[in-house]
């Protein structure tokens, strides 16, 4: 079959957006950018931003470079997150493309038919299924490290996933990356009885408890009063499988069953994880998360009711769309057929893992929303759209790309001054 190269329209972006940032800027871009982010009322769910969302919804945005507060780091920040995603892309390109290249738009939509059931566009959540009853989890003394804090008493939490696959073709093949079914967490608890706890969740392929305590600024969480968990996503730490490159590459395929099924593994296994936190006399858990761990923040902030609150540091919302921003767009444009339609399709096909799917479950005044707009990984209008979709909670915009937060520690002050403010921590 003739494969034709269609170039995708560019809206004018001449004009930055304000990173004073207030919400009439936000809603002004919005509107520039031609997408319809509908609002819900409380516990409604629903697909319809399939189709409000303009076809270039991500790629557009890479075009704002500047920043009013920082340009110059800014743009480097901008910098530094292309030359990384190329980079990243790079091997996936003899991974994905020659599998794509003999596959037709119609192919590939059969072959992802059991995701895109009208039961998922109707109801998002049935995608996710609640975690057996008294799943056992085994929480026993750790040794300490360089990185620990010396007052804390540390703690392993581990467990077996009990997920299975959504579609029963893919079970054994999914059972089969071993370790991946072992769960592991870290636990930093004061030794004054439970307190309210914040579950850190890492980026993608960036599992390492010494970098994440660092980027997360956690000692500042602990010493502000509040127990820190950290928590390895599905395929990536303990969890990354031998024949897995680096963190997290088992889950790219030129399929997206793999993509689907860990966003759905990874729900069960911080419900598991959750519950068990709460059992154990802890008045609140939280989650903060950066990047892959902020859509899972976001994620939880819609579907489990025990989250009291969240802190999504530069969430995707929509992995299609990111797909499709990445290098690895010119994958799918130079080897499918129609690649117009591909972004509806692969939206239809990732629905229910996306929480513009779904209803945001806790009050809005407990989200705290943290961006860039010079973020060249995972463009800020991810963040916006998310930002409408919960109703316009409070957001803050840094200065710096994707990998680099400039103002790190103002985000930090900012994100425990919301902790703070909801009386989560005197």
């Amino acid at each position: 079959m003739l494969k034709t190269r269609r170039k995708w329209p560019v809206f004018d972006t001449a004009s930055p957006l304000q990173r004073s940032r207030g919400e009439e800027a936000v809603t002004a871009t919005i509107h520039a950018h031609r997408n319809a982010f509908p609002r819900r009322e409380p516990g409604e769910s629903g697909t319809g931003w399939i189709d409000a969302l303009c076809p270039d919804f991500s790629a557009h945005s890479f075009l704002r470079r500047s920043s009013e507060t920082c340009p110059l780091l800014g743009r480097m920040g901008w910098a530094l997150d292309r030359v990384a995603a190329g980079a990243l892309s790079v091997p996936y390109r003899k991974k994905i493309q020659p599998h794509l290249s003999d596959t037709t738009l119609q192919e590939y939509i059969d072959y992802h038919a059991f995701y895109a059931q009208r039961r998922f566009l109707d109801d998002p959540g049935s995608a996710f299924e609640q975690p057996p009853i008294g799943h056992s989890v085994v929480e026993r003394a750790s040794r300490r490290r360089s990185w620990d804090p010396k007052t804390a008493t540390l703690a392993s939490i581990d467990f077996y996933s009990p997920f299975q696959t959504l579609d029963p073709r893919f079970r054994d093949e999914y059972a089969a990356l071993e370790p991946n079914d072992r769960v592991e967490s870290r636990a930093w608890f004061h030794r004054d009885g439970p307190r309210p706890v914040v579950i850190f969740l890492h980026g993608f392929s960036a599992p390492d408890y010494r970098i994440n305590k660092m980027w997360f600024s956690a000692q500042r969480f602990y010493d502000a009063g509040l127990d820190v968990v950290f928590m390895n996503l599905p395929l990536h730490g303990g969890r990354m499988p031998s024949s897995a490159a680096f963190h997290g590459t088992a889950i790219i395929q030129p399929s997206l069953w793999r993509l689907s099924e860990a966003c759905a593994q990874g729900v069960m296994d911080l419900r598991i994880l959750i519950r068990h936190l709460v059992s154990r006399g802890a008045p609140k858990v939280g989650i903060m998360g950066y990047s892959w761990g902020g859509f899972h923040a976001s994620m939880l902030a819609c579907l489990e009711p025990r989250v009291d609150f969240i802190v999504s540091v530069a969430p995707v919302v929509s992995i299609a769309d990111l797909v499709m921003s990445w290098p690895t767009r010119s994958f799918f444009e130079e080897s499918i057929d129609e690649p117009a339609m591909m972004i509806r399709e692969l939206r239809k096909i990732l629905a229910p893992f996306t929480p513009l799917s779904h209803a945001l479950g806790i009050p809005k005044d407990r989200v705290f929303l943290v961006a860039s707009g010079n973020d060249g990984i995972i463009p800020a209008v991810h963040t916006e759209a998310l930002w409408e979709h919960f109703g316009r909670p409070e957001v803050y915009w840094s200065c710096g790309g994707h990998i680099l937060y400039f103002d790190k520690a103002r985000v930090t002050d900012r994100a425990l001054r919301f902790v703070r403010n909801l009386e989560v921590v005197s």
